[in-house]
């Protein structure tokens, strides 16, 4: 197992204290699933059974929470995002205890989580409504038996997903279910299908958000994605009900929505929602934002703080990414203006620190760490 480095901790403590421009996001991360879907290309495994699950909701993720406990009882973070592998896959018992060890967990705003719907109770439900979560995606995937089984994933009826949604609306919970193109064969072929689940979602299914994904695993190419751009945009001039949100659906697009796996959200209510990862190019998320991750085990290893101190990078790397995650964020800022839809308080200007003295301090700390100073 990965663990924590001790002698980091009071560096974390020091660093999270200066006052900055960004935002603090606090991850945590599952690491199981019930069963490891093919297209999967995410930081999780197969649980062996209940007593790993065990170990880790009431050893190894306690333990770190302890170890951490400076920072996070230092931080008033704006948005937990609950990970995974499948989050779900603990009872809602687990995770109620999860959440209280987390200190001031019911204190901040915007709780979002990720779910598998076949583990989904109604337990879950009630506990998400009861700490006052804002968002919980489901990763549906497909409608489609035949292909959910080919890729190692169960099937979930669309009468629970129904079910499922008008609950979360009741609890006034933004239901979102995830769709992945491209997913039976990974050729343009897969289109009609995925055109006949997107409108059976929107029609009858009726989820607050919907996220569309590309199968990550098939092969790329720009014909594919302006026909995905296509499809989106007919699709939603037949629903005018829903929106894309993150994205214009421009085809002079496809290429860079091609080259950094764009998802692209379309939302029938409170349409102005948005967090960390609303962004269509999700490789840009981590520009603006401070990140603590809790979830260490084996071979997932979060990244931490202003700059990847535990996954190490080296100078230009660091300024290479930073110069391209602002960019992004640029364009995303100026996508939602277009649309009519409000970027506030989540692009954050490109200077990070407050004052010039937290900017020295920074210095000072990080040279005492004999850690390589990187321009913020």
């Amino acid at each position: 197992m990965t663990e924590i480095s001790k002698d980091r901790i009071p560096l974390f403590n020091r660093l999270f204290q200066i006052e900055n421009n960004w935002h603090d996001i606090l991850y945590v991360h599952t690491p199981f699933c019930v069963q490891k879907c093919y297209y999967c290309v995410y930081s999780s495994k197969k649980y062996s059974g209940p007593e790993e699950l065990d170990r880790f909701y009431h050893q190894v993720l306690p333990q770190q929470i302890e170890r951490l406990r400076p920072i996070l009882e230092g931080i008033a973070f704006e948005q937990v995002y609950f990970g995974g592998g499948t989050p779900s896959i603990a009872d809602a018992g687990t995770l109620a205890k999860t959440f209280e060890r987390i200190p001031g967990f019911k204190d901040i705003p915007v709780k979002l989580t990720e779910a598998a719907p076949f583990t989904i109770t109604d337990d879950h439900l009630e506990l998400y409504h009861q700490y006052g979560f804002k968002f919980v995606s489901m990763g549906v995937q497909s409608l489609s038996p035949q292909i959910l089984e080919a890729q190692n994933r169960r099937y979930v009826d669309e009468e629970t997903l129904i079910r499922f949604c008008s609950v979360l609306e009741q609890y006034d919970i933004i239901s979102n279910i995830d769709l992945i193109f491209y997913l039976e064969t990974g050729r343009l072929e897969d289109l009609e299908q995925n055109r006949k689940e997107l409108g059976e979602v929107m029609s009858w299914i009726r989820p607050a958000s919907i996220t569309i994904h590309s199968n990550y695993l098939a092969k790329k190419s720009v014909e594919k994605q302006l026909a995905m751009i296509r499809l989106l945009r007919e699709i939603l001039e037949e629903y005018p009900e829903y929106q894309c949100t993150n994205a214009l659906l421009e085809e002079t697009e496809a290429e860079v929505d091609m080259n950094y796996a764009a998802e692209y959200r379309l939302m029938r209510k409170e349409k102005d929602f948005h967090f960390y990862m609303t962004p269509k190019l999700p490789e840009s998320h981590r520009y603006g934002h401070n990140m603590v991750a809790l979830g260490t085990y084996e071979k997932f290893k979060p990244r931490y703080n202003y700059y990847y101190i535990y996954d190490y990078m080296d100078k230009y790397s660091f300024k290479t990414l930073t110069k391209k995650y602002k960019f992004l964020y640029t364009e995303f800022e100026e996508t939602r203006s277009k649309l009519g839809l409000p970027a506030d308080k989540y692009i954050t200007a490109g200077q990070f620190f407050k004052s010039e003295e937290g900017r020295e301090k920074f210095k000072e700390i990080i040279r005492e760490s004999q850690l390589p100073y990187y321009e913020l």
